[in-house]
């Protein structure tokens, strides 16, 4: 793979964290920051010309497993994505929550050149191994980016160009980074700005989803402004339980309807309807005008109906957690416990990080995460 020589981009690094670059882009500090963090917390070395690590066939399956629901909400997103970008020569990839790739589309005939490249599954992603890419600043930013050719931290993939946006769980955390990677690509940024909108696009389609799929067990109103997209194409997502409160909304419908940051909450609250006409099976086969509560707003929605049943909770308890199993902790490690969540949650959940914090190799603080029972928001 072609990539420009180690002590020019040694010196282009130097100079973006100084400011020193003549017309910076729209990620300019976004990128600088990046750049920090790796020559500084990670010792990376920008003239390296080495590959991402590459995980072996028996990690990458254990870790599709605990990714299957994940993978699976996925639909034909990676392949439509890929139609549209495959003939200027993009892969389109997957990663998980911690940089890791668990799945990608790829031609058949360009499948060595990407490998070559570390563009396969079970590459590794993250800051603290690679420095800056497009992976790992969405990773850390949680905001699209494109990461162009020397953009990239190491000189291994100064020939690469990437387009990355994040993927959101129902409750807003991050559970994966949608990327379309090329080998080969024009030198002007600009050139990006299609691919980029195009893998955001793909971002939102994963994550409604994994939102369906999610709450197949509730009522979901699938809803547009513009009652002619709602067949085809709905852009607010809102699922209401058996009790007709609303317990999930995706991220479009938090954006436009007020009220919706803190759930659950009654439909009535929300919309002027009544739950008892969403959950008509009538309402299913035709289209609804609903008006936002206190407002002029109004939003065309069509019903889906639950795929599986709920399971019997009383309503008293719909505010709480589903029940897990109960665990006695000793003094001691109701203490170190609480200490782990509060590094890790300082660290975004990033292990390597949260290590440093505690004080503790990433090894350590893998055994006491199983050990105590800690688990990742996005993972509960």
């Amino acid at each position: 793979m072609p990539y420009v020589r180690q002590t020019s981009h040694i010196d282009r690094v130097r100079d973006l964290i100084a400011g020193r670059i003549v017309n910076p882009g729209a990620d300019t500090a976004r990128l600088a920051s990046s750049y920090r963090r790796s020559l500084d917390d990670y010792r990376l070395d920008p003239a390296s010309t080495t590959g991402p690590r590459i995980l072996t066939g028996a990690e990458l399956r254990a870790i599709q497993q605990s990714e299957e629901d994940f993978l699976r909400s996925t639909g034909q997103c990676l392949p439509r994505l890929h139609a549209m970008v495959r003939e200027a020569g993009y892969c389109v990839i997957l990663a998980n929550a911690r940089g890791v790739t668990i799945d990608y589309v790829v031609d058949t005939d360009q499948r060595k050149d990407f490998k070559k490249a570390g563009l396969y599954p079970g590459s590794c992603w993250s800051e603290e191994e690679e420095g800056t890419c497009g992976i790992a600043s969405v990773l850390l930013d949680h905001e699209a980016i494109t990461v162009h050719k020397t953009d990239h931290f190491r000189a291994a993939f100064t020939g690469l160009t990437c387009s990355a946006a994040p993927i959101f769980s129902p409750h807003g955390d991050l559970i994966g980074v949608l990327d379309a990677s090329a080998l080969r690509s024009p030198d002007a940024r600009d050139s990006q700005r299609l691919v980029k909108q195009l893998v955001r696009q793909g971002a939102t389609l994963i994550e409604d989803g994994f939102f369906l799929k999610s709450y197949s067990h509730c009522c979901i109103l699938l809803a547009h402004r513009n009652r002619h997209f709602v067949e085809v194409q709905p852009e607010m997502l809102l699922a209401i339980d058996e009790h007709g409160d609303i317990v999930a909304a995706n991220r479009c419908a938090r954006d436009v309807i007020a009220g919706l940051g803190s759930l659950p909450r009654p439909v009535a609250e929300v919309l002027e309807v009544r739950a008892e006409r969403l959950f008509d099976a009538r309402a299913g086969r035709s289209l609804l005008s609903l008006r936002l509560a206190g407002g002029s707003t109004w939003l065309h929605a069509r019903v889906r109906a639950p795929l599986r049943p709920a399971k019997a909770r009383p309503r008293a308890m719909r505010e709480a957690p589903a029940a897990q199993d109960v665990v006695a902790y000793t003094a001691p490690e109701l203490a170190e416990r609480t200490r782990i969540v509060h590094a890790m949650n300082a660290a975004k959940w990033r292990p390597l990080q949260a290590a440093a914090m505690l004080g503790i190799s990433r090894a350590t603080l893998y055994r006491r995460l199983k050990q105590l029972h800690i688990v990742a928001p996005h993972r509960q």
